[in-house]
């Protein structure tokens, strides 16, 4: 079976594919863990709560902090957001990404866990035009909650079982569209038929 045979059958009966975005589509090229010196002394409790408000809301950092009493310092808030946009200046489209989506037969969406502070990431690639964007820190749930994937139906306007998920974490991306009645595959696997 040659390449665009494999396509074929990947999308066969396929309407519309959905994406993640961090890790599926852009990669960060300077990783600098930005939360991990404000979680650093945390209890798990906060930890879990410092990342649920900061990717389902968009509240800034300094209001996340002061929302879970994690007793960030501002010399902390302030290296975790140089950080961060680090990190997003270093957002590149991962290999191979560009030509898939001009050669893509169906339209996509993109759904993704992100805080607000990487939203501008999606931003600068002209390359990315997703008939919607389903952004965890707009619509106050993050995958792999059902409702997220409701957001995906009801976006993409067609049957669950003509939308594919396409992402890089099983949970998120394969089992929970998966659950949702969607169609899941990993990333990986879904570029390796476009090369």
């Amino acid at each position: 079976m040659d390449e665009s045979e494999v396509r074929e059958d990947i999308l066969d009966g396929i309407g519309l594919v959905c994406f993640d975005l961090f890790g599926t589509l852009v990669e960060i090229t300077d990783r600098r863990r930005p939360f991990a010196s404000l979680r650093r002394h945390m209890a798990l409790d906060k930890v879990e709560k410092m990342r649920r408000l900061a990717m389902t809301t968009d509240l800034a950092l300094e209001e996340v902090d002061e929302a879970i009493r994690g007793g960030a310092t501002v010399a902390k808030i302030v290296t975790a957001r140089t950080d961060i946009a680090h990190e997003v200046a270093s957002c590149r489209l991962r290999t191979g990404v560009p030509q898939m989506l001009s050669a893509l037969p169906v339209p996509y969406g993109i759904c993704s866990n992100l805080s607000t502070d990487y939203v501008p990431a999606i931003q600068r690639f002209a390359e990315l035009k997703p008939a919607f964007t389903i952004m965890s820190c707009e619509v106050g749930y993050m995958k792999p909650a059902p409702e997220i994937y409701e957001l995906v139906v009801a976006a993409a306007g067609m049957p669950r079982n003509k939308i594919l998920f396409i992402g890089d974490t099983p949970s998120a991306d394969i089992d929970g569209p998966r659950g949702a009645g969607m169609r899941a595959i990993h990333v990986d696997q879904f570029l390796s038929a476009w090369r």
